[in-house]
């Protein structure tokens, strides 16, 4: 594939831009010079864009660096919602990954998830996203810092992966954490939180498994027909990565059964107590039923009505008769 640009590089759309080398001296491309860098054949680059620039739109359709067919697949799932794939194109791999949303400080909780697309080649990976990801920012931080040293676009690319993974299992973690806190009380006989506090955990699993668990199929797909520029220790982390997210994915599912349970201890709790409730309102008003009646029959003051004297038993005839008539029809009825 021939490496040469043909436009000038959107240096506005550019968020970072990394040089490696095969002896491990990998430094930070200036702006100016990352043209230069990808039409150096000893270099292999990470350039990290931002999609929704419109000079970084146009470069990807009209660079040589990429197929056209990439930049389709890209412009198909910019105006889709969330499509997870993986497609091997020639020399060239297109994935289209969640990862998690940027958020001020170390709060894991919300884990909103966005789209991140990487392109790789031999010796080239051009992430895309467009708002900020928690992943590639910490992957910038640590290359800046010096605590990866990766020489191979391939090694950053296993790095990418193996840091999201860290964030997932992190946020899940957590939530197993707060799932031991509310089993503990469970097992206490104490009130749990709302019904809406575990249906949110419910939900965040629920959508945390219907995005990852495509992108384990997109994996093993890929593990299936791997391109030719996979060496053997590609191979085994490639491996690595797809066991530990088939771990994630598992661990998701779990958590979501737990909540699961939880939900159904908790619905039958409000069920038993509403019963008990009933149950005591159901018994005071058969306590308080005979007097009701007494009261109400010893109330009728018949002999002072005009036309009613000595009434007083047929009254008590009809409502005989009325208590007759509607047990019987409930009997019927088969509701008593």
């Amino acid at each position: 594939m021939t490496l040469i640009p043909t436009l000038p590089f959107p240096i506005n759309g550019v968020v970072f831009a990394w040089a490696m080398t095969a002896d491990g001296r990998n430094y930070e491309i200036p702006l100016f010079d990352i043209a230069d860098a990808l039409n150096n054949s000893d270099l292999s680059v990470w350039l990290h864009l931002n999609l929704s620039n419109s000079q970084v739109q146009r470069w990807l359709k009209n660079t040589a660096l990429i197929p056209d067919r990439v930049v389709e697949m890209i412009d198909e799932g910019v105006t889709r919602s969330r499509l997870e794939r993986i497609e091997k194109l020639d020399d060239c791999l297109l994935m289209v990954m969640n990862d998690f949303e940027q958020e001020f400080g170390d709060d894991l909780s919300n884990g909103d998830l966005g789209t991140l697309w990487a392109i790789l080649t031999p010796r080239l990976m051009i992430s895309l996203r467009n708002i900020p990801l928690r992943t590639t920012d910490r992957l910038r931080s640590d290359l800046r810092s010096g605590l990866l040293s990766p020489r191979s676009a391939i090694e950053l690319f296993h790095e990418l992966i193996d840091l999201r993974a860290e964030y997932l299992r992190t946020l899940l973690i957590n939530l197993s954490e707060t799932m031991d806190d509310l089993e503990e009380l469970l097992l206490k006989g104490k009130e749990l939180p709302e019904h809406e506090f575990l249906g949110r955990i419910r939900i965040q699993c629920s959508r945390l498994r219907r995005q990852f668990s495509p992108e384990l199929i997109a994996l093993h797909r890929l593990q299936k027909r791997l391109p030719y520029w996979f060496s053997e220790d590609d191979k085994f982390r490639l491996n690595e990565d797809l066991e530990l997210l088939s771990f994630l994915v598992q661990e998701i599912s779990n958590l979501y059964d737990r909540a699961k349970v939880l939900q159904d201890e908790q619905a039958a709790h409000v069920a038993e107590f509403n019963a008990r409730n009933l149950q005591v309102l159901s018994v005071t008003t058969v306590i308080f039923l005979p007097m009701t009646l007494l009261t109400g029959i010893m109330g009728m003051n018949m002999e002072d009505l005009p036309g009613l004297k000595e009434s007083f038993y047929i009254v008590m005839a009809l409502m005989a008769a009325a208590g007759a008539t509607v047990y019987f029809a409930l009997k019927i009825r088969k509701i008593i």
